[in-house]
């Protein structure tokens, strides 16, 4: 075995909306991964989640549910947690197992480390390269790369006390090993197991309320040009985004005409779309916010592209 587990806990940023269904233990583990009040899930899950903006679902299983990234406990007693250990490897969750594993170690005040097993003596490096790049951001968590010909190994391996964090199936070797012969390795873990699945960023969690920015149809172009707080702004009826309404044609228009009759057709990005998405207009809204809206058209917000985008201006004060 090459590391250590760290010699103290230390702190991290949460990581912000955390919410939790009902099941075994998934209050107590999202209260540990929020330093705010984590939401109780009511209703319809993807309701709740755009409403609400989950950044992180607490679970009691997983499911084809992908909207979020996702935590399940397995059998674990927070009370008799001594230390936490998330398994590594090259799949796409082990960055989130190992966040995980930080943040819950530092709430619980317990040491952590990320491991990673290698079976040949040649695989070294990459194990090594492996654990600095996934605990680049929590100086203080242990690093562990141990050789082993199988996960089974690496499971018996951890103290009594250890709670494990693993990745969903599907991942790397590490993590189809133990999901493979069945999932009884997470559940041997000695101190339970946190399962995650992570999910990429999407629209609706980066979206802020859209109040002061978005503007009726039925407002005059005169009384428009006095609230216009970018050069292009989200138009709104009853909620539902209807079209944009640009600054530089509302001062070319009659400014008795309503914003309706000037504006253009709505742009904007759905819900439940990656943030990358919103790459593909930056062109289009320049640095005004860009609308997201959910699967019928409602608007939920906007998406800020530059910290000025914030400010609120007048007519006068506009450049094209």
């Amino acid at each position: 075995m090459i590391g250590s587990l760290a010699p103290a806990p230390f702190i991290l940023d949460s990581f912000g909306r955390v919410a939790w269904s009902r099941g075994a233990g998934c209050s107590d583990i999202a209260a540990l991964l929020s330093d705010t009040a984590s939401i109780r899930i009511d209703g319809d899950l993807r309701r709740s989640c755009l409403r609400d903006r989950v950044e992180l679902l607490v679970t009691r299983r997983l499911s084809s549910f992908d909207l979020v990234s996702i935590v399940v406990p397995h059998h674990v007693e927070i009370g008799l947690v001594e230390s936490v250990t998330a398994a590594v490897g090259d799949g796409p969750h082990s960055q989130l197992a190992a966040t995980v594993a930080a943040r819950v170690g530092a709430k619980l005040g317990v040491p952590a480390a990320v491991a990673t097993v290698y079976r040949r003596e040649d695989e070294v490096p990459a194990a090594l390269d492996r654990l600095n790049r996934l605990g680049a951001r929590y100086p203080n968590i242990g690093k562990l790369a141990i050789s082993e010909p199988s996960a089974t190994r690496l499971v018996e391996s951890l103290n009594p006390g250890t709670l494990l964090v693993v990745g969903a199936p599907g991942g790397s070797w590490l993590q189809r090993q133990l999901f493979g012969t069945g999932h009884r390795l997470v559940v041997r873990a000695p101190g339970g197991a946190l399962v995650v699945r992570s999910a990429p960023r999407r629209c609706f969690q980066d979206a802020i309320c859209a109040v002061g920015v978005a503007i009726g149809g039925g407002l005059m172009v005169k009384d428009a040009l006095q609230v216009l707080a970018h050069p292009l702004v989200p138009v709104a009826e009853d909620g539902r985004l209807v079209g944009l309404a640009r600054a530089a044609a509302l001062l070319d228009a009659d400014p008795t005409q309503s914003v309706a009759a000037v504006m253009e057709p709505p742009i904007a990005v759905a819900a439940h779309e990656p943030t990358a998405t919103v790459a593909t207009l930056q062109k289009h809204f320049g640095d005004s916010p860009i609308p997201v809206v959910d699967a019928d058209g409602y608007l939920l917000g906007t998406i800020p592209q530059s910290p000025a985008s914030n400010a609120i201006r007048t007519h006068a004060d506009l450049r094209f």
